[in-house]
């Protein structure tokens, strides 16, 4: 029993080192800082994201407006931001924004 604990917690381990694995040489396009600073990024659900007209999101719990220079390709399909606080205000800060690529469906006449 005891090596079937030990072996789960290095597989959990190993699945969250490499899942945070590609965020790592990640900048932001627009700022060039880069991305994650060791535990800055996390997918987030698609219900806190708005899409705006101008090809930009809304991260809805913050409230931040992303610009879409600033969006990036996600590579699984999800919603990924990267964020920090700032050490002097204590207040949050957008650092990198991923998205899924925007599937368009074109209707043709029948």
């Amino acid at each position: 029993m005891r090596r079937f604990i030990v072996t789960a917690v290095c597989i959990a381990a190993a699945t969250v080192a490499s899942a945070h694995d590609w965020y790592e040489n990640k900048f932001d396009p627009q700022t060039k800082f880069k991305c994650c600073g060791g535990s800055d990024c996390r997918a987030i659900p698609r219900s806190s994201v708005r899409m705006r007209v101008d090809g930009g999101y809304i991260y809805l719990p913050h409230n931040f407006i992303i610009p879409r220079d600033r969006v990036q390709e996600s590579p699984d399909d999800q919603y990924h931001i990267c964020e920090n606080t700032y050490v002097v205000t204590n207040q949050l800060y957008l650092r990198c924004f991923f998205a899924p690529r925007v599937k368009i469906s074109l209707l043709l006449p029948g």
